[in-house]
């Protein structure tokens, strides 16, 4: 068994587990066989009380992008993201949702404003934006979701591939906190009294750095001050505006710093371990450095989606 496939065993493995674990936790029914055992079922836990949409709104995460191991390749969506993994939680509430994913590779807060540049996945005077507003006002009398993942990009070229650059940083968040605001009052502007918003806070990817050597621990501190300094204006961004925030940081132990034995990597910080373990930045070209989560990661990402909707819609 070579190593990619001994790593894709070893993820489906702890998504299962991530999975199991917060199903167990938002209830006390017993999961059908197919789901417990890891398979794919398409039983659900209880029969289907409320059908509803989902749209996922965007960067390439939303798409649940993941390396191919092609050389100079960017990766590929994959029907194991996030939004996926969301909608089989949901199922297991009785909630069935339709899910529409519209989400643009590289896309950003301040991009998905702009009407006069075309982006790579939309033929002006389409947009990612004009999309989501166009959907939502055709399904205003339907219970939905929407998921609001911007805010990495906007940050992520300030942190890659050379140590933080502060300015850099300070000028990102500082765009975020001006422009968030429009992106969800456009986008709760055209939705229905039924639609539920939650917005991504960010794990640190960055943490990798810690193997930089001498400067490691320094690099990946730098990081995750920068990560942290986002998500807390995220978080305050989506309080003022009545949004939900998903808390995916606390998942991935972002700011845990105890230290455990990481297999192949000796005694390492905690969110260290999991940055390795939940995203793909540890490993060689040409699988990575590559900043998407793993399969395992988009677990935990789901599970922060669902850990802020109610048990009952």
């Amino acid at each position: 068994m070579n190593r990619l496939v001994r790593y894709l065993v070893a993820s489906a493995v702890v998504a299962s587990l991530a999975v199991g674990v917060f199903l167990i936790s938002r209830t006390a029914d017993v999961l059908p066989a197919g789901a417990a055992s890891g398979t794919s079922t398409t039983t659900t836990l209880t029969p289907v009380t409320l059908t509803g949409f989902y749209l996922a709104v965007g960067a390439s995460s939303s798409l649940g992008f993941q390396p191919t191991g092609i050389v100079h390749h960017d990766g590929r969506r994959t029907p194991d993201g996030y939004a996926n993994d969301l909608v089989l939680l949901e199922s297991f509430q009785g909630v069935a949702l339709t899910l529409d994913q519209i989400g643009c590779p590289g896309e950003t807060v301040q991009t998905i404003l702009n009407t006069r540049v075309a982006d790579h996945c939309y033929a002006l005077p389409e947009t990612q934006m004009t999309q989501a507003v166009s959907f939502l006002e055709s399904n205003q009398s339907s219970t939905g979701l929407v998921t609001v993942d911007l805010g990495f990009n906007s940050i992520r070229l300030c942190l890659w591939p050379a140590v933080v650059n502060e300015a850099c940083v300070n000028q990102a968040i500082a765009a975020v906190r001006v422009d968030m605001p429009k992106v969800l009052r456009e986008l709760k502007g055209a939705a229905g009294p039924n639609v539920r918003f939650v917005g991504l806070e960010y794990y640190d990817p960055f943490l990798s750095r810690y193997f930089n050597g001498a400067t490691g621990y320094a690099d990946a501190s730098a990081s995750l001050v920068a990560m942290d300094r986002m998500n807390a204006t995220l978080d305050q961004v989506y309080l003022n505006a009545g949004v939900s925030a998903a808390n995916v940081p606390a998942l991935f132990d972002s700011d845990v710093t105890s230290r455990v034995a990481s297999t192949g990597r000796g005694v390492v910080p905690e969110n260290v371990a999991q940055a390795c373990a939940m995203t793909w930045m540890c490993y060689a070209a040409p699988f990575g450095p590559d900043d998407h989560p793993n399969d395992a990661g988009y677990a935990l990402i789901a599970q922060a989606i669902a850990a802020v909707l109610p048990k009952s819609w």
